[in-house]
């Protein structure tokens, strides 16, 4: 049975807060939510800020406040975008989970303003090696059917071309396709690591590597391709996809919160996407695209499931810390291992790299706090931003009857 890594990369809505009580930061503050605000906003927004979720990493990030509002305005002066950061698009089911977010704060016409897809593999499924195909693609050996734009990224060398990056698709299409070289981007040159270790995992878990550190299987390295594609929709529930390359021949989809809510469902849309948007065709000089033989490089026609991270087993780390002193330091302890030449200093920094990358590793798998610890904390500022004049005594005393301590309870 094979298994997809099926994932979504960006989830983002369009809402309307209630006009009564402003969704602003300190209404989650008087929630007990750890909220980062960013002290300007965007061009659309006077007001961003980022929530944290019960892990006590970001979940997700507000914009708020539009510039232009009113009668006179663009938007609605409750209008509000909401996205999910994206180590918490690789959740279980984060389009469930931001559902449940919007019910609970009261959000209302909710539409999905952008979402990403996408399918993680390292060949495709009748063997074929991605960086091989990109290069025949580009000897027209393939040719593509729908989305006649293309844009390539990649090196260009004395011993030939390495492609590691293709988008297809105009901007003013509502799906637009991308197909790259996850692994390569994943790598920061500077740091010598990998970043975003919660798509690492999903590799893992998906036994693409064995070794979410170097992304390596069997001590080989691996290269993981990741076909993707990006849905924006003009349209409030639903979006269009054009049909034979055709944009007045198209089918409509539609595009709630639910549409996406689970891998099982994903792998569903990704492969009714694929079916349109990834597809390919044997060229034939002088013959008509219809009549040249299907490239078949996903089959969704077996039997296949989706991994699970289950309860457990969460997304590890956040991605965005991974910059850390330590990395900066592995940095410069590799550069001073390249301008020697002796065994002994080798074996030595090759030693202290292996406890430090050890250290990092351990960083990214353990969250720094309990989830208890990080509940009172809430509960604490709750309190707090409720009654800022109580005596200290009576809100310790309320956050060891939630903790549920008395005299009796060790401490250490």
């Amino acid at each position: 049975m094979k298994v997809r890594c099926i994932n979504l990369d960006w989830l983002e809505v369009h809402a309307l807060e209630p006009l009564t009580e402003p969704r602003d930061a300190e209404y989650y503050r008087c929630r007990g939510y750890f909220v980062h605000e960013r002290g300007y906003g965007t061009r659309v927004y006077s007001q961003m800020f980022t929530i944290d979720g019960q892990d006590g990493l970001p979940m997700l990030e507000v914009r708020r406040a539009p510039m232009s509002s009113g009668e006179s305005g663009i938007l609605a002066i409750n209008s509000t975008h909401i996205r999910l950061c994206n180590r918490t698009c690789y959740f279980d089911n984060p389009a469930g989970l931001l559902a449940d977010f919007l019910t609970e704060h009261g959000y209302t016409d909710i539409r999905v303003a952008r979402v990403d897809v996408c399918n993680d593999f390292i060949k495709f499924d009748r063997g074929d090696d991605p960086a091989a195909f990109v290069r025949r693609f580009f000897r027209h050996v393939y040719a593509k059917i729908n989305q006649g734009n293309i844009r390539a990224h990649g090196s260009d060398t004395w011993s030939g071309q390495d492609w590691n990056s293709l988008s297809w698709g105009s901007p003013s299409s509502d799906v637009s396709t991308k197909m790259y070289d996850k692994t390569k981007e994943l790598y920061d040159e500077k740091a010598h690591a990998f970043r975003k270790p919660y798509i690492r995992e999903a590799w893992l878990r998906c036994h693409m590597i064995d070794d979410v550190h170097s992304c390596t299987k069997d001590g080989q390295p691996v290269r993981v391709w990741r076909v993707e594609f990006s849905v924006r929709s003009p349209r409030k529930h639903w979006f269009r996809i054009e049909l034979n390359g055709k944009a007045k021949n198209y089918q409509s989809i539609r595009n709630y919160l639910d549409t996406w809510q689970g891998r099982d469902q994903l792998l569903v849309m990704f492969a009714s996407l694929a079916r349109h948007y990834f597809r390919f065709k044997y060229y034939e000089a002088g013959q008509r695209k219809d009549r040249c033989r299907d490239k078949v490089l996903f089959d969704f026609a077996d039997v296949q499931t989706t991994y699970k991270l289950g309860d457990a087993a969460r997304p590890i780390g956040d991605g965005r810390s991974f910059v850390r002193p330590l990395d900066s330091l592995m940095a410069k302890l590799r550069q001073y291992r390249e301008t020697h030449n002796t065994n002994e200093v080798h074996e030595a920094v090759d030693c202290l790299l292996r406890y430090m990358q050890d250290d990092c590793y351990r960083a990214d798998l353990a969250n720094p706090f309990a989830r208890e610890e990080l509940e009172a904390l809430r509960h604490i500022m709750a309190i707090r931003s409720r009654h800022p004049k109580l005596h200290v005594q009576v809100v310790m005393d309320e956050v060891r009857r939630f903790l549920r301590i008395n005299d009796n309870t060790a401490t250490f």
